[in-house]
């Protein structure tokens, strides 16, 4: 069976988050001029399909721990 509306979508989204980032040399603020999205949208993309650098990684693994870290201190 083939894929569904939501891979479908998701795997667009993907493709035009690679395209833009080559087009930029992976300058995230111009991929994300190139996007109509906003910087921090972009970064959350990326993690969501794996996009990431190994130089940003550990900041982003940081900025995933605190904000996990955070809600389990609310709740």
């Amino acid at each position: 069976m083939g894929k569904g509306l939501k891979e479908r979508v998701e795997g667009l989204e993907r493709r035009m988050i690679l395209t833009a980032l080559r087009k930029s040399r992976g300058v995230q603020a111009h991929a994300a001029n190139e996007l109509k999205i906003s910087e921090r949208v972009l970064r959350y993309k990326m993690m969501k399909y794996r996009l990431l650098t190994r130089t940003k990684l550990s900041e982003y693994d940081r900025i995933v721990d605190d904000y996990f870290h955070h809600d389990k201190t609310e709740g």
